[in-house]
């Protein structure tokens, strides 16, 4: 566990400055960190260690920040009026993830944040999927193997046809909410296969 400050600065993976934690984001029916707001963007807090105390550090480096998702309105919404920021913190310190699930345990404050924190967020039918800030589709289907692993997602891309492409795991870098942000371009999506019904 570690008291994490707004204005606090953040380093990249290459050890340079990414910027500063702008805003704090908690799921709030977890009462949970779950992301920092840095230069505009989203970074999980699984993606960050703390260095002696002193510094925090990220996983990835500038180009890398520029992909994570952008702390839009509808992913993040000032934290509703019941609410209320710890000892220390103004209401305005903190930002409330868009359709959170119900997560873990408590926090005490001043703010403290768990960094190997599990994923506190969930894909479901209906999840939208994000490539940088293009909205490329929604989830149809979560489709698992033999021992309930995530084998793939079912993706409905937009448009009259509703096209179904078959979108493989490992290309999902975040889920904030319910929302699925992937690594690849809008053009690589529609590349992704068709997805066919097992008969």
């Amino acid at each position: 566990m570690r008291s994490m400050r707004v204005g606090e600065e953040v380093l990249g993976s290459d050890r340079r400055r990414l910027g500063t934690v702008e805003r704090l984001v908690v799921d709030e029916q977890a009462h949970r960190v779950t992301h920092l707001v840095v230069a505009g963007r989203l970074i999980g807090v699984g993606r960050v260690t703390d260095v002696d105390g002193a510094h925090l550090v990220a996983d990835l480096d500038g180009d890398g920040l520029r992909r994570q998702p952008e702390a839009r309105p509808d992913l993040v919404t000032p934290p509703g009026g019941h609410w209320r920021a710890p000892g220390g913190y103004s209401l305005g310190d903190f930002l409330g993830i868009a359709s959170a699930l119900i997560g873990q345990g408590p926090y005490v404050p001043p703010v403290h944040v768990d960094l190997d924190l599990s994923a506190v967020h969930e894909i479901a039918p209906g999840s939208p999927v994000f490539s940088g800030a293009d909205h490329v589709g929604d989830v149809s289907q979560v489709l698992t193997d033999d021992a309930g692993d995530v084998a793939s997602l079912v993706v409905r891309r937009p448009g009259i046809l509703g096209r179904r492409v078959e979108l493989p795991p490992d290309h999902v870098m975040e889920v904030i909410g319910t929302a699925v942000h992937v690594d690849l371009s809008e053009a690589e999506v529609d590349a992704l296969p068709d997805y066919e019904e097992p008969e």
